[in-house]
């Protein structure tokens, strides 16, 4: 039999609360003021260092992902800061998350753990800040080459060959580029090789005229050896390009202009 004391009705039982299983890594107190051990694990993990670690590194690995994705072709050799930056971000950011957050096992008084904390504070703000500059300038480097660095595109060449030592002409087109690789000069490459590798080479003695079929196309015209690159200003033209390159063989060689590349750029 029970008996009631003095003041039961305002009492409030308390109960201890423990959990078991694969799943179960929570003890606490149920009542006035319980507490919870997830709750505060949580809460130490959604700190601003965490949060802006998290948003740096997908921040860097998304915009890897879209570069990739829309890849504006042309020379590696202009994508080397991209190259360098991107990876420096997501080890710096990594460097940020792994530094150690406390040391234990030091007795310290008050003074030296608020100055600990306010050391290991400065440190991750450099880092994240370091990690934040690197990924945003190598964002800025491929922006900067998309927009405006060297683009491969691709030239077809028509016209009948072999071309004899009587000579030829032959016709070298360039389509019209997507709006977003216009540039404001094109760089031609020709090659120009012997019909019969078998035979002597009649390279050497063998040149070529490109003229510009394309208005305000400057140079219009240009005297080459067979292997060679010329340098044309469009002039703002946005549009195809065609050019006549005239072969002219030496007195019994057979020639063939095997490839003509071009290159779109700014500079």
């Amino acid at each position: 039999m029970s008996s009631d004391g003095p003041g039961a009705e305002g009492t409030c039982e308390v109960g201890n609360v423990s959990g078991s299983g694969d799943g179960s890594t929570t003890v606490g107190y149920v009542g006035p003021g319980a507490t919870f051990n997830w709750w505060f694990k949580l809460s130490a993990l959604l700190t601003w260092p965490s949060l802006s670690v998290f948003l740096v590194i997908t921040g860097t690995i998304g915009f890897a992902v879209y570069a990739v994705a829309h890849w504006p072709g042309g020379p590696q050799i202009q994508y080397v800061w991209f190259y360098v930056l991107a990876p420096l971000a997501l080890l710096i950011a990594g460097a940020a998350a792994l530094y150690p957050a406390d040391r234990t096992g030091q007795p310290r008084d008050a003074v030296q753990q608020a100055a600990d904390r306010r050391r290991r504070g400065t440190v991750r703000a450099i880092l994240l800040g370091t990690a934040l500059l690197c990924s945003l300038g190598g964002a800025c480097v491929w922006l900067v080459v998309d927009l405006t660095g060297e683009l491969g595109v691709e030239m077809s060449i028509s016209g009948t060959q072999p071309v004899g030592d009587a000579g030829g002409t032959l016709t070298v087109e360039m389509a019209r580029p997507a709006l977003d690789d216009v540039r404001d000069k094109l760089r031609l490459k020709l090659t120009i090789v012997d019909d019969d590798p078998s035979t002597p080479t009649c390279v050497g003695r063998t040149t070529a005229t490109i003229t510009a079929a394309t208005p305000g196309v400057t140079p219009n015209t240009r005297e080459v050896p067979a292997q060679s690159t010329v340098d044309f200003d469009l002039g703002g033209r946005q549009g195809a390009l065609r050019f006549e390159v005239a072969v002219h063989p030496e007195t019994g060689c057979s020639m063939r202009l095997a490839q003509a590349r071009g290159t779109l750029h700014n500079d």
